[in-house]
C-alpha cells in the first residue's frame, strides 16, 4: 500500500471526516432521533449474584426457576452443560461449577467490576429506546447476568439476552493474562462493549446473513448493516467505540480508505468465496495482514459500512428498508461508493 503516512497526521483528518460524513445540511446527524418520549427502563438482573447464595436444598434453585423460566434451563443445560433440574445430581453438579477456582475468581472480578451498574442500564436502556423507535413493537428482552467461566459473552434466547460479565472484565484483568488471551481480543473484553454487543446480538438474530453468495463483498456490506445498525441504536456514541477500535485504528480507515478499497478491487478479492480468505478480512485479529500491523481488524466490515452510508445517503432509503435490504450487488451498485484520497 502507498501514502502511509503517520498517525499523527491521520487522527487531525479523522476528525475532519468524521465532521464532514455526519454532518448533513442543517448539521445534524439523521440517525440521531428523538427518543425522550418513550418510557422505557431497562436494569440488568443479578442473576450470577442470585446463583452465588443457592444453598444445598432444591428450594432456592425452585426460585430461580420460577424466576427465570428458560433462561435457567439455557444456563444449566447448554451454557455450564451441567444438566437440568430432572437430573438427580443436579446440586452436586452445580456446587461443583460454583466451587471451581475459575469460577470463585471470576465472581470475585466481576463482583468488583460490576458493583454498580447504573450508566451501564442507562446506555442500554438508551439502545433499547431506539430501537422501540423503529420498531415500535419490539417486544423487548430481559437483560440477565451470569457467569460461565469464561465461555459466553451475549446470548439470545426468546424474551430475554444473557450477559456474560465475566467476558468484559477489562483488558487489564489478570485472569484473562493467566488464561493466554491475546492482547486483541481482551481488548474488546471490557464493560463499554456491553451495550454494542447486546445491539449487535439482537440484529444479527433479526438479520441473518443470507445471500445468493457467500463472497468477501457480501459479508462486508452485510456486516455493514449491522454496523449501522448500532450507529442507528447508538448515535450517541463515538465511532471507534461502535466499531471496537481505537481512535488511531479509525484514523486509520479514514486515512487509508482509498487504498483499502483500490486494494480489494485490484486483487480481485471482492468475489471470492473462499471463506479462510474472506475470514482474514472480516473477523477479528491483532490486525487485517493484508493491510500491515498498523491496520485494525475487521478493516472489511468498516468498508462494508461506508458502503451502506452512501447507500442511504445517495438513495433516500429508510433505516427499516435498508435492514430488509438483503441484495448486496444493488447495494454496492446504487451506493456510488468511490472513496477519494484526502
Amino acid at each position: 500500500m502507498k501514502r502511509f503516512l503517520s498517525l499523527i497526521i491521520a487522527i487531525f483528518i479523522l476528525s475532519i471526516g468524521l465532521i464532514s460524513f455526519n454532518s448533513c445540511s442543517n448539521g445534524k446527524n439523521p440517525l440521531d432521533v428523538d427518543v425522550s418520549d418513550i418510557s422505557l427502563n431497562v436494569k440488568i438482573e443479578r442473576f450470577d449474584l442470585e446463583l452465588q447464595e443457592v444453598d444445598s436444598s432444591y428450594n432456592e434453585i425452585d426460585k430461580l426457576y420460577d424466576k427465570y423460566g428458560e433462561f435457567f434451563n439455557v444456563y444449566n443445560n447448554e451454557i455450564i452443560q451441567i444438566g437440568g433440574l430432572e437430573n438427580s445430581s443436579y446440586l452436586i453438579y452445580l456446587q461443583t461449577f460454583l466451587n471451581d477456582y475459575a469460577v470463585i475468581e471470576a465472581s470475585k472480578e466481576v463482583d468488583r467490576t460490576f458493583d454498580n451498574c447504573n450508566e451501564l442500564n442507562e446506555e442500554i436502556t438508551n439502545g433499547f429506546k431506539h430501537l422501540l423507535y423503529y420498531y415500535p413493537k419490539a417486544k423487548i428482552p430481559r437483560v440477565i447476568s451470569f457467569v460461565a467461566g469464561f465461555n459466553q459473552s451475549i446470548v439470545i434466547i426468546d424474551g430475554f439476552i444473557g450477559i456474560g460479565l465475566d467476558k468484559y472484565l477489562g483488558q487489564n484483568c489478570k485472569l484473562y493474562d493467566m488464561l493466554g488471551i491475546p492482547e486483541y481480543a481482551k481488548f474488546e473484553m471490557n464493560k463499554d462493549q456491553i451495550p454494542v454487543d447486546i445491539m449487535t446480538a439482537w440484529a444479527r438474530d433479526k438479520y441473518v446473513f443470507e445471500a445468493a453468495e457467500e463472497s468477501l463483498i457480501n459479508y462486508m456490506i452485510y456486516n455493514g448493516k449491522i454496523l449501522y445498525f448500532i450507529d442507528a441504536m447508538f448515535p450517541e456514541f463515538d465511532e471507534a467505540r461502535k466499531n471496537k477500535y481505537t481512535e488511531s485504528q479509525i484514523a486509520f480507515c479514514y486515512e487509508f480508505e482509498r487504498d483499502i478499497w483500490t486494494a480489494l478491487v485490484e486483487n480481485k478479492l471482492l468475489f471470492v468465496t473462499d471463506y479462510l480468505t474472506i475470514k482474514k478480512f472480516v473477523e477479528s485479529a491483532p490486525f487485517t495482514h493484508q493491510f500491515g500491523p498498523d491496520s485494525p481488524p475487521r478493516i472489511a466490515n468498516w468498508i462494508g459500512l461506508q458502503i451502506v452510508r452512501h447507500y442511504v445517503k445517495n438513495n433516500d432509503v429508510s433505516f427499516i428498508d435498508l435492514m430488509n435490504e438483503t441484495d448486496y450487488n444493488k447495494i454496492l451498485n446504487l451506493s456510488k461508493y468511490n472513496p477519494k484520497y484526502n
